[in-house]
C-alpha cells in the first residue's frame, strides 16, 4: 500500500521530487509552516527546502500534492509511531493559495478510505491555534485528546481511538 495510491477528485499524491522550486517556496512561506515543527521554518532556499525533505524521507513517507491540472499543491507526511506499532503520524500543508477552499478535507477524506479496510492509526498533533486543520480533524471524526499548546487527534477505521482502544 502506497501513498502515491491517494486521490481525490482534486488532488493525487506524486514523488516530491517532481515539485518546481516555485512550488516549494510557496510551501516553506512563514504563514504556511507557522504551526509546524521547528525544521520546516527558515528554509529560504530551494537546496535547503530539498535537503530538508530529502532527510524528512528517511523516517516518513513524503509525497507531494498536485490538484488535477498537475500544479503542486502541498506535501503530506505519514510516519510510523514506532517501528512495531499501527499508528501512523499524519502531517499535511497547503499552499496559502489554495487555503478556505476544502482540499483538506478532501485530503483526509482520501486518506480514510486508502486506510479504511486497514487496523491503521492516523493521528496528527494540531497546535491549540490552528483551529482550521482541528476542524477538519474533527469534522472527519478524529478524537482529539490532551490540552495545552497541541491537541492529538487519532482516527481508526476498526477501533474506538476515543476510548484509547487501538
Amino acid at each position: 500500500m502506497t501513498l502515491f495510491e491517494v486521490r481525490s477528485e482534486r488532488l493525487y499524491c506524486d514523488d516530491w521530487r517532481l515539485l518546481s522550486p516555485d512550488d516549494l517556496s510557496t510551501f516553506f512561506m512563514p504563514e504556511v509552516v507557522k504551526f509546524l515543527p521547528g525544521g520546516f521554518h527558515d528554509l529560504l532556499s530551494f537546496s535547503a527546502q530539498r535537503d530538508f525533505l530529502t532527510e524528512l524521507s528517511r523516517e516518513a513517507e513524503v509525497v507531494a500534492l498536485f490538484d488535477i491540472s498537475g500544479a503542486g499543491v502541498g506535501l503530506l507526511v505519514l510516519s510510523y509511531a514506532e517501528s512495531s506499532s499501527k499508528e501512523r503520524h499524519l502531517g499535511y500543508l497547503f499552499a496559502q493559495s489554495v487555503w478556505g477552499q476544502g482540499r483538506a478535507t478532501e485530503l483526509i477524506s482520501a486518506l480514510q478510505q486508502h486506510f479504511g479496510d486497514t487496523d491503521t492509526v492516523l493521528c496528527g498533533g494540531v497546535m491549540a491555534d490552528n483551529t482550521a486543520s482541528a476542524r477538519v480533524l474533527q469534522r472527519a471524526g478524529f478524537h482529539g485528546e490532551g490540552g495545552g499548546e497541541e491537541v492529538v487527534y487519532r482516527w481508526s477505521a476498526t477501533s474506538d481511538v476515543s476510548t484509547g482502544q487501538a
